[in-house]
């Protein structure tokens, strides 16, 4: 695995400078286009803040090297410096190579290819988090059958693993963004490992359930950390590309799942599933070992940072490309964030706050509701089509395949999305700093930072992120409400998969929405902000799995899920609101990242303080020692 990786990212030695240096800047679709907007996020607040604090070799060095990458030519061959000098009016040198330190840092050094492997391992991780749940679906008849126990004894075995799916990555999420995300990962893979063992020797229902609380606590802070970690190495004009092909490349896991857990119960009994989990995460863990490297920017700054940790090492950072990627050798500590504090009730400051309840309540009841439709699907289709393990798992791949394709496709239109915004917010902002300029007789720098203290000149991230959510959400909630009614009907089978993809196919696009929403609004706290997420998804699934067997008795299939559509349309209102508060949102949030990345500036000021008091102090000792030995001295006594 060594030497595969090792000549997987040797390709990167044989990219051209100019296309290797590209990988470091945010996607554009004009490579002139820098933003006011992303002078004032948090990405760029923190490189704005390291980079002030870069010894003058270094600032000579990454002067240079950014002033090569945001040149352009025009037609007259004359090289034209990019907006970011033009805005920072930096001195020249006769080769118009900037003389000043006011440039802006590499935010990471992880190039396109690593980003690759990053993705594809979180992804290989994140598998085995959603196929746990969806392996399980088809073989619910079995386990009741296997157990003596009735429907609704086995729906706790999904509620149980929903609860616990949705209270750990709260508290270890929290644990990531203090310790780092390698260890969070290692011991929930580990975790899951001993779980999935357990499961296929259980012999009664209670060590199934027990085991399911283990396997969900073990493997569900990895979703909250992949999120972390992507938050880490991107910025936000793509971020919401990386985010998707993470989540998409996950549900593979909850399309094929079903069908890979019929194929196997049926070929060589249920504990099969459980023991396909156990080679495939143990694989994973070996990887994980081996490749995932350290991102928390606490830990390793923009990566060029090697931890200090023998837990957030990675074996892989022993290869020289890898090093010579990272600069390993030449390590940006001012890119080092301030440490936070290990708080399990981290979760409480984001949770505190009313509007991002609201997004969390939206994406968690749509989930919740998608869910339970998947949980319902294998009840009925074994009790009122009398279906087979196999051919139960074959039904649920359109629904996984519809699910892929959404999460994937709304990260690419995300990126698309926010490019095209912040484009026209650059231009609107311009205008509105010329026209303040002009009425307050100030100049355009003033101008400029009149605009950077108030709220309302600010890019309403919220309505960036979340302007198509009201659509998704009322397509999909008509397709669960139609969904409901087959089922009840008893209608052909075509038309109920057919209600459930179309439902899926736009239900996951909130996920993917406020995933991004709450790492671009957290990116200090990207895997905390995402348990949040993921609490308030898996309880209010758990709720309703729990609840549904009494409710499907009280008012039918039909009634269960035209209650949960109608619920859902009612609330995507509320994105309205968010959207209407967008500004505010977004600027108190910048302003908080901002306070948060010059932290170490007062941080640095009190221990360079307390060094010079120490060595004042050694400084004095040692005199005083001297005159004491001089003292002492029989040459010198009289």
């Amino acid at each position: 695995m060594l030497d595969f990786t090792g000549k997987l990212l040797t390709k990167v030695r044989s990219i051209p400078q100019e296309e290797l240096r590209a990988s470091f800047e945010i996607e554009r679709d004009d490579p002139s286009e820098v933003s006011e907007f992303e002078q004032d996020n948090a990405d760029v607040e923190h490189a704005n803040y390291n980079q002030s604090h870069l010894d003058p070799e270094k600032k000579t060095k990454h002067a240079l090297a950014a002033d090569n990458d945001s040149t352009h030519t025009h037609e007259n061959n004359q090289p034209t410096p990019s907006p970011i000098a033009q805005h920072n009016h930096l001195e020249k040198d006769d080769n118009n190579h900037p003389i000043m330190e006011n440039k802006v840092n590499v935010y990471s050094y992880f190039n396109r290819n690593y980003k690759t492997v990053l993705v594809v391992q979180c992804a290989f991780t994140g598998f085995y988090s959603a196929i746990a749940g969806a392996i399980y679906y088809p073989v619910l008849n079995v386990i009741e059958n296997e157990f003596h126990i009735n429907e609704e004894q086995v729906n706790i075995t999904v509620v149980v693993y929903f609860l616990f799916q949705g209270v750990a990555p709260s508290i270890m999420g929290g644990l990531a963004d203090s310790l780092g995300r390698r260890p969070i990962v290692l011991t929930s893979i580990m975790l899951y490992v001993v779980a999935c063992i357990g499961l296929a020797r259980a012999n009664t229902y209670g060590q199934i359930l027990g085991l399911r609380c283990l396997q969900a606590a073990g493997i569900s802070p990895v979703i909250a950390v992949n999120s972390g970690i992507m938050g880490d190495i991107t910025t936000k004009a793509e971020r919401g590309g990386y985010v998707g092909y993470v989540a998409g490349f996950q549900v593979i896991g909850a399309a094929l799942g079903a069908l890979i857990g019929a194929l196997l119960a049926n070929r060589w009994g249920w504990r099969s599933i459980f023991w396909f989990l156990v080679i495939g995460s143990g694989v994973c863990m070996i990887c994980s070992i081996i490749i995932l490297t350290e991102t928390k920017r606490t830990v390793v700054g923009n990566g060029s940072v090697t931890p200090k940790s023998w837990m957030n090492y990675a074996p892989v950072l022993k290869l020289k490309s890898v090093r010579e990627m990272l600069h390993l050798d030449s390590p940006e500590k001012e890119s080092l964030e301030p440490n936070i504090k290990i708080n399990v009730l981290a979760p409480l400051d984001i949770l505190k706050n009313p509007k991002i309840n609201i997004l969390l309540y939206i994406a968690g009841l749509q989930f919740a509701t998608y869910t339970t439709h998947q949980t319902a699907l294998s009840t009925v289709l074994s009790s009122r089509y009398h279906m087979k393990v196999l051919d139960i798992g074959l039904c649920y791949l359109p629904t996984g395949l519809c699910t892929m394709t959404t999460v994937v496709t709304s990260g690419r239109y995300l990126n698309w999305f926010y490019r095209r915004e912040s484009k026209k917010h650059r231009a609107w902002l311009q205008d509105q700093i010329i026209q303040i300029a002009s009425e307050r007789k100030i100049t355009e720098e003033e101008a400029r930072e009149v605009t950077e203290n108030d709220s309302k000149y600010t890019m309403n991230l919220i309505e960036v992120r979340l302007k198509a959510g009201f659509v998704t959400l009322v397509l999909s909630s008509f397709g669960f409400i139609a969904y409901g009614w087959c089922l009840e009907a008893k209608a052909p089978l075509p038309a109920v998969l057919v209600c459930s993809g179309f439902a899926s196919l736009f239900s996951n696009c909130i996920l993917t929405f406020s995933t991004t929403t709450m790492v671009d609004l957290y990116p200090s706290k990207g895997s905390t902000a995402t348990g949040c997420l993921n609490l308030y998804r898996c309880i209010l699934s758990a709720i309703f799995i729990g609840c549904l067997s009494r409710m499907v008795n009280a008012m039918t299939y039909g009634g269960v899920f035209t209650l949960m559509g109608a619920v859902n349309i009612l609330s995507s209102f509320l994105l309205f609101y968010l959207i209407k508060h967008g500004k505010e949102i977004t600027y108190e949030r910048h302003k908080a990242e901002k306070a948060f990345a010059q932290a170490p500036s007062k941080l640095k000021e009190a221990n360079l303080l307390a060094e010079e008091k120490k060595d004042e102090a050694d400084s004095q000792f040692n005199e005083q020692e001297v005159d004491d030995d001089h003292d002492t001295n029989p040459e010198h006594i009289v």
